[in-house]
């Protein structure tokens, strides 16, 4: 990967606190489960009598799957800037490419939410009882949720405006996993519209078999949407 690209990065961040802002997301959340899910545990425990603790790695889980659309925001953010910018259209001329400008796009996001997906399952002990093969499978296919996001922005957003539209519609992912831990079988399998409910379905899992059952869908369902998007945004480049 060529991290060259980072100082760059920054720059055009620098002049958008939302952006920055949502880089800081992963930190939020963490101290959002860290610290408010345990006092509203006693607390509503104190006021209403119920224990919410069994639903603490449900919903670190649900938290877990906002940090790559983040990621896939603020680099899809990037990508329409450097769009409008022709810079693009110019590296497409290079030997560099526009696939090169393409892997490099991706792989930071991806690499990005893989790292702090990694450390999420770990400091907040939601790892279950998977292990560490698994863990690291099944956060890279939580992580390529960015670039979903990010191709998506790429090929259908004209600017900003749109792109924070799109952004908000891509949400519309997260109600899979939502679904599935929300309501009763059978209507929780409402929610397999989405590669997250699938996602979700691993980490949750307790035997090998549907662990490697769910990550395969998960898989595939992602490799279909990279496939499709990454060829309508290199369509549009053209």
């Amino acid at each position: 990967m060529n991290w060259s690209a980072i100082p760059y990065d920054y720059k055009l961040l620098k002049g958008d606190p939302m952006l920055i802002l949502s880089l800081l997301v992963p930190f939020i959340l963490w101290a959002l489960m860290h610290l408010l899910f345990p006092f509203l545990e006693v607390l509503v425990m104190k006021q209403w009598n119920v224990d919410i603790s069994p639903y603490y790695r449900q919903t670190g889980i649900f938290f877990l799957m906002l940090i790559p659309m983040m990621m896939g925001m603020v680099y899809g953010f990037i990508l329409l800037d450097e769009r409008d910018g022709g810079i693009i259209t110019a590296i497409s001329v290079t030997p560099t490419g526009k696939f090169g400008y393409l892997k490099l796009r991706m792989g930071i996001p991806l690499f990005l939410s893989f790292v702090f997906i990694i450390l999420f399952l770990f400091l907040l002990g939601l790892t279950g009882t998977l292990n560490i093969l698994q863990l690291i499978v099944i956060s890279l296919l939580i992580s390529s949720q960015s670039l979903i996001l990010l191709l998506l922005l790429g090929a259908f957003a004209d600017n900003k405006v749109i792109g924070m539209a799109i952004s908000k519609g891509f949400g519309i992912l997260l109600m899979g996993p939502l679904l599935g831990f929300a309501l009763p079988a059978p209507y929780n399998w409402s929610g397999a519209y989405s590669p997250l409910f699938w996602a979700s379905r691993s980490l949750l899992s307790d035997s090998q078999d549907t662990f490697w059952l769910y990550a395969s869908i998960t898989f595939l369902f992602h490799l279909f949407l990279v496939w499709i998007l990454f060829r309508k945004f290199t369509a549009r480049s053209d």
